[in-house]
């Protein structure tokens, strides 16, 4: 199963280690899913994740930037031309299309078209369900 994890899902997943999120995190560390990134994505991941360092210790943050480096699946986006209502999110539904990922998981669906069916757009507890029927059937 291959997923885009939108800023907002990894950034409340380090400021809140005991939340959906943190599971979200600690799911792609177990290796249950492929991440899947563009260089935007992960320069933004960097970029939104430093502005909190205050906030999250510096080896947490240093740590999971660098195992995304290291393990996900690094894609050329494919351009989508506005389909989102936010253009900052543009950047996740292409890095989506262009690595046939099944899922974009975010804490903001409207800004993401809703006729999509792959990749689903769904929220935090949509994609940890998601997960486990995945596992329950291996």
């Amino acid at each position: 199963m291959r997923a885009v994890i939108d800023t907002n899902v990894l950034l409340a997943g380090l400021l809140n280690g005991n939340g959906g999120s943190a599971r979200i995190i600690g799911r792609f560390r177990d290796g249950d899913f492929d991440l899947v990134i563009s260089r935007a994505v992960f320069r933004e991941y960097v970029d939104v994740i430093h502005v909190f360092d205050n906030a999250i210790p510096a080896h947490k943050s240093e740590e999971l930037l660098e195992l995304i480096f290291e393990r996900a699946v690094k894609v050329q986006p494919v351009a989508t031309s506005g389909l989102c209502k936010d253009r900052d999110d543009e950047k996740f539904l292409e890095a989506a299309l262009a690595g046939r990922a099944d899922y974009i998981v975010t804490k903001n669906r409207k800004d993401f078209p809703h006729n999509f069916t792959t990749p689903q757009i769904v929220g935090v507890g949509g994609f940890l369900k998601a997960i486990e029927h995945v596992k329950g059937m291996s």
